[in-house]
């Protein structure tokens, strides 16, 4: 009999006891045994208890939370190809907004993931060159959007308490604190060649194009094209205005504001260190930043 195995970010849920019994009723109906559980904490935000349950050998890992766990999950279950479902649940889920995947409905979710096919998806490879040695380290994966500058200060200042208050709204309202910000002085690679240098606010490098309230900044964004779409932002004052107008008539033409490029690998260079966040969180600070594509890294239960 398949066994599947549920790990939770237990912020995310009113009642754990209600939810697993319900997620266990499901697997039951489909033919599958009771999944293994596994909660999240602070210290160990869902890689590890990945690992435990490919370990346990089971045939599907559904995650349940926002993107950030969902991003740690993948990162334990990545090696063995295991099924992932997305049960998602938090302020952003971007990556199941992209999918058009159940949002805040874990038992639709969990039977979509039941009756659904395995989809390969990229993955985004970042590392960190944290004192501009030329040394990269400390690897993590991506599947939504990460980038250095500005929006890292964002997503250091959304607080859960405002998430829990606002939901979604955190962000645009953190972001209003950061609408005066210094431009960096920057140099981006890109493996075709193709070299900027310039001022910016902010580099950001992603497979899923969709901001919260549904905003596109990466219009062409795919998640199994085996690119990366890149976008270099020029703002702050006044200078957030073409931006923003770019971002919401959903223009594709580059501007000294706005530039996109696809890629298969990036890497920005700042002049002083600077915030990098993946998936909307916050992994530290880095003189230089390298993103590379891993096409079809990661197996996704999805809809039929």
């Amino acid at each position: 009999m398949r066994r599947g195995a549920v790990i939770v970010n237990p912020t995310k849920v009113a009642d754990t006891a209600q939810l697993r019994a319900e997620l266990a009723a499901i697997f039951r109906e489909h033919g599958w045994a009771d999944p293994l559980w596994w909660e999240t904490t602070v210290e160990e935000p869902g890689r590890r208890q990945a690992l435990e349950a490919v370990d346990a050998g089971v045939d599907l890992v559904a995650a349940l939370g926002g993107d950030g766990t969902v991003r740690c999950v993948a990162a334990g279950v990545l090696p063995s190809r295991t099924p992932v479902a997305v049960l998602a649940s938090g302020t952003g889920n971007l990556l199941a907004r992209q999918l058009k995947l159940p949002v805040g409905h874990f038992e639709r979710a969990l039977r979509v993931a039941l009756g659904g096919v395995d989809h390969e998806i990229d993955v985004m490879r970042i590392s960190l060159d944290e004192n501009g040695s030329g040394q990269f380290d400390a690897e993590e994966i991506g599947l939504v959007m990460s980038g250095i500058g500005v929006d890292a200060d964002i997503m250091a200042a959304t607080t859960e308490e405002l998430k829990g208050r606002i939901g979604w709204l955190a962000y645009p309202a953190a972001g209003l604190r950061q609408v005066v910000h210094d431009l960096v002085p920057a140099t981006i690679c890109f493996d075709d060649g193709v070299k900027l240098e310039r001022d910016v606010t902010s580099v950001l490098v992603g497979n899923c194009g969709m901001l919260q309230g549904g905003m596109k900044l990466m219009p062409d964004a795919v998640v199994d094209d085996g690119l990366l779409n890149a976008v270099v932002v020029r703002g702050s004052g006044l200078r957030w205005l073409p931006v923003i107008a770019k971002v919401l008539t959903r223009s594709r033409r580059n501007s000294v504001a706005l530039t996109r490029h696809l890629c298969r690998e990036a890497v920005v260079s700042v002049d002083r260190p600077a915030g990098v966040e993946v998936d909307g969180d916050v992994i530290g600070t880095a003189r230089a930043v390298r993103f590379a594509v891993d096409p079809g890294a990661l197996v996704l239960r999805l809809p039929q």
